[in-house]
Order: structure tokens, then C-alpha cells, then sequence
């Protein structure tokens, strides 16, 4: 912040004083923007008690954070002070003692608003030099006996109305609660009164409604690869990640002394964990999804990285395959390494020929279920994520392939929390 300089053996002169309350407003009103944003009202105190006998309501102390200038007008005088400045601030305004507004009528819905501005207070009758006799003094400028204001105080009235009043020159006007009175109510008593938006959490109250909305809120579920910026708030983020399910063997004979039942394709790994993070390191978390495999083949691995380095990922779940002519075994789920509260491989996919035997070659399921079945002359394709393809038992003609069903892609959840 600025700070007026002054020095040994000079003359004082009134704006030293002026300017170092300019100073130390510009100051408030730079953190009053940091704390709440730009252009942001903000209400403290300003409680209110509804008449039980009339059409009134009384709103007690309390102050207002709301856009201003830094002086509408010049501030100080007689030769000296400061010129006008309007440069944008937010200002703070003060209502020292409760304050009564009656609402006009009934029928009808109103709005009490703070009517916010600047005022010049507090006259007094200052002593002034005699430039003709230093050693004496006089009453007010020229000895005229003249009160001047010693104070610029931000102050604010209240006015109740339908539609809201004209703003005050450099300041602003402000809603602070809506009452809709049913037609023919001579009293507030069952009346109900909505306060305003202007009414903030107290820093306190809004790291506890944090630390709830981040606890209580789901996962954010992400499909595609891509980033996520670490907000302003959060310390550590809890992240899980599946593995892109395997796809299903592919038959090719039309009865058992060739490759007739194929497998199902393994599920994707499965880790989760929670990890530190800081809004003000790295560009965020990298996020890539593991696509699903296609006919016998293994899913994609998703993972997420910070800062150059993967905090965990899980593995897709392999294809399932035929070992041997009249042999075909089920993918091998998908491995997961990295999770802080665990790593869990994939579902392995069901088998489905061995010589003369054949199996139900269906798919291993994802966390969520969705396996594709084995399905005649092309296995069925799997409906969750990380959940493996069925295998194709028979084909159309000797030969001639029928594919196994496709594994289901991976993804990423993630929830930052304080």
C-alpha cells in the first residue's frame, strides 16, 4: 500500500494528512476486492425485526462493502486539499444505529435497500492562523465564527420501494431484503422476509461449507483426455481411474474341431486415492482415458499425472484370444498401481473353447458391471466402463470371422477437497 512521506523540518501541509487517508482507503478497498472479487456487495450485520403492529421493519447496525469512488468531490479546501478522484474502489459504508422504514402500502412486493454514498460530517468551528498576526488565532476562516465538516464518512439510509432509487453520485444502491405483502396486511407479523444475496458467509462459515460441498458433492466424471486447473481452494484431490476393457475372441468355424467358442475380453484395473495439490504449482492435473479394445484386443490405460509425474493408472484389460486352433482363454484384467486406498486388477473374461467343450465366453465386468455376453456369430459388446467384450462362438462360413465384442473405454473421476 502507499504511504505518505514526510520530512524533518519541512512545512506540514494539509495534504500529508489527506493523502494518507486516501492512501489507507485505496488499501481496505484493494483487499475488499481480493476477498470478494471486483464489483461485489457485501453486507455485514444489517439484521433486521418485522413489525408485529404496522408496515415496518427495522434494520440494525451493521456495514456494507459495495463499488464506490475514492472522493466524489474535493476533499478539504480554503487554498489547499485534495481535487476529486474517481477512480473505482470498493468502499465501505456504515449504519452506526438501527434504522426504521415503513413500506408504503400493501399488495404488493418491496424491497428495502441501502442507499450507499459518501457525506461530509462532524462540523466544527476550527481555529485558524492570522497570516496579518501568527501569534493569534481566529474562529473559523477569515474569524467568521464558520463550522467546517472534519469528517467524509460513508453512511447508509434506507428506502423501501417497488423499484429500486436513483444512485447517489460516486456511490451505489444496494438490495437487502425483499417482502411480498399479501393484499389488505396492516402488520409484517407472518410476513415472510427474504434477505438479499449480499448477505456472505463469514470466512469461517464458508471453510466449513467448503470442506461439506467438497465432501458431500460426486466424483466429476471425465470420458476424453484433456486437463483440470486446481482451484484456488483445494490441497489434495481423490482421484479413481479405470482401465479400458479387453476385447472378445473372434470365432472363425462353424462347429468344434475349429476355433468355434471364442473368450471374453479381461476388465480394466481399478485404482483410487487421494492426493496433495497446489493451485499455485504445475497447470494442473493431465488426464488420459483408456480407450476400449477391439476384437481381441487389449484395452487402453487411463492415468493422471501432476506435474510431470503419474500419480496412479490403471491398466486395460487384455483381449481374449485362442491359444490353440480349438483353444481359447479369457483377457487377464487390467492391473492398477499407484492408488492410495487401492489397486484392484480388472476382471479376468470368461473362457470359451477347449477342444470339444465350449464355454460362455462373456466378458469381465468393470466396476460398474456391463460385460458383453458371448453372442452367436459376433460376441456383444460391453455397456460399462473398464467392462471387457464377449467372445463369438460360430461364424457365418467356415473361415470366415465373426469378431469378438469390444471392450468398454476407461475413464477418470476426480473431487478436489480443502
Amino acid at each position: 500500500m502507499d504511504r505518505a512521506i514526510v520530512y524533518a523540518g519541512s512545512i506540514p501541509l494539509d495534504t500529508d494528512i489527506l493523502r494518507a487517508g486516501r492512501y489507507t482507503k485505496a488499501a481496505f478497498g484493494n483487499l475488499a476486492s481480493m476477498l470478494y472479487g471486483p464489483n461485489v456487495m457485501a453486507a455485514s450485520g444489517l439484521g433486521y425485526s418485522a413489525s408485529s403492529s404496522d408496515l415496518s421493519l427495522t434494520v440494525e447496525a451493521g456495514s456494507i462493502l459495495a463499488p464506490g469512488v475514492m472522493d466524489a468531490s474535493s476533499l478539504g479546501g480554503n487554498g489547499g486539499g485534495l481535487a476529486a478522484d474517481t477512480t473505482a474502489l470498493t468502499c465501505q459504508y456504515i449504519s452506526t444505529t438501527s434504522q426504521t422504514v415503513t413500506l408504503p402500502g400493501s399488495g404488493n412486493t418491496y424491497t428495502v435497500y441501502a442507499v450507499c454514498s459518501e457525506q461530509d460530517a462532524d462540523p466544527t468551528v476550527l481555529p485558524f492562523f492570522n497570516a496579518s498576526n501568527p501569534s493569534q488565532t481566529q474562529a473559523g476562516i477569515q474569524n467568521d465564527g464558520g463550522a467546517l465538516p472534519v469528517r467524509r464518512a460513508g453512511v447508509i439510509s434506507l428506502v423501501a420501494a417497488a423499484n429500486p432509487p436513483s444512485a447517489p453520485t460516486g456511490g451505489c444502491v444496494v438490495a437487502l431484503y425483499t417482502i411480498a405483502v399479501p393484499q389488505g396486511a396492516n402488520s409484517l407479523s407472518g410476513v415472510t422476509v427474504q434477505p438479499g444475496q449480499v448477505f456472505w458467509p463469514t470466512i469461517p462459515e464458508l471453510a466449513t461449507q467448503a470442506l461439506l460441498k467438497a465432501c458431500t458433492e460426486p466424483m466429476t466424471l471425465v470420458t476424453v483426455n484433456g486437463s483440470v486447473s486446481v482451484p484456488a481452494w483445494a490441497s489434495r484431490v481423490e482421484l479413481r481411474v479405470i482401465g479400458g476393457g479387453g476385447g472378445g475372441a473372434a470365432s472363425q468355424s462353424m462347429t468344434t474341431a475349429g476355433a468355434f467358442s471364442g473368450a471374453g475380453g479381461g476388465g480394466g484395473g481399478d485404482a483410487w486415492g487421494i492426493y496433495a495439490v497446489s493451485p499455485t504449482q504445475g497447470n494442473g492435473l493431465a488426464i488420459t482415458v483408456g480407450s476400449g479394445g477391439g476384437s481381441e484386443q487389449t484395452g487402453g490405460t487411463s492415468l493422471v499425472s501432476y506435474n510431470g509425474q503419474t500419480l496412479l493408472q490403471a491398466e486395460g484389460g487384455q483381449g481374449g484370444t485362442f491359444y490353440s486352433t480349438t483353444g481359447s482363454a479369457g483377457g487377464v484384467g487390467g492391473n492398477a498401481s499407484g492408488g492410495t486406498i487401492w489397486n484392484q486388477s480388472g476382471t479376468s473374461g470368461g473362457d470359451g473353447q477347449c477342444n470339444a467343450y465350449t464355454f460362455s465366453g462373456y466378458g469381465g465386468d468393470g466396476p460398474w458391471g456391463g460385460a458383453g455376453r458371448c453372442g452367436n456369430q459376433g460376441g456383444r459388446l460391453a455397456t460399462r466402463y473398464g467392462a471387457g467384450g464377449g467372445g463369438s462362438y460360430s461364424a457365418t462360413a467356415e473361415g470366415v470371422s465373426s469378431s469378438g465384442g469390444t471392450g468398454f473405454q476407461g475413464c477418470v473421476l476426480y473431487r478436489f477437497l480443502p
